[in-house]
């Protein structure tokens, strides 16, 4: 995964600069600029506005008492679909689209294959006995 992620950021430019000269050619200079720089507008966005979103969802499930887990796994997805939004390019907008959708969340939140580990009852836990020391000033 590591290696696919180090190749990906290696040739992720280069699909840039070649999507950014096809859009330059099919809709001009202007409208080019235009489309870089409104993706750059809605990154500013979603960047000044997830993490308000984000706390007011997780402070919303805690008082009822459920695991934030989600709430943090969409947080993390809006903040990297913001910086994808802020670098210029249309690939990495269309990848910050993806994630702002909801089944692009919920592939991020998709177990892969690990089973949590099961919860053993406390009247089969066993105390932890060792020494300790207390320093006094």
């Amino acid at each position: 995964m590591i290696r696919f992620l180090v190749r990906f950021m290696a040739f992720l430019p280069l699909i840039e600069v070649v999507l950014i000269v096809l859009v330059w050619h099919a809709l001009g200079p202007w409208w080019t600029l235009a489309l870089l720089f409104s993706g750059s507008l809605a990154g500013l966005a979603v960047l000044r506005l997830s993490p308000v979103r984000t706390l007011d969802h997780l402070r919303a499930q805690l008082q009822r008492g459920e695991a934030p887990n989600a709430v943090v796994w969409d947080g993390m997805a809006l903040g990297v679909a913001g910086l994808l939004l802020l670098v210029p390019g249309f690939f990495s907008d269309f990848l910050a689209v993806v994630l702002l959708l909801g089944p692009g969340r919920r592939l991020l939140r998709r177990p892969r294959g690990v089973d949590p580990p099961s919860a053993t009852p406390a009247a089969e836990q066993k105390p932890l006995e060792g020494r300790f020391r207390t320093y006094r000033d």
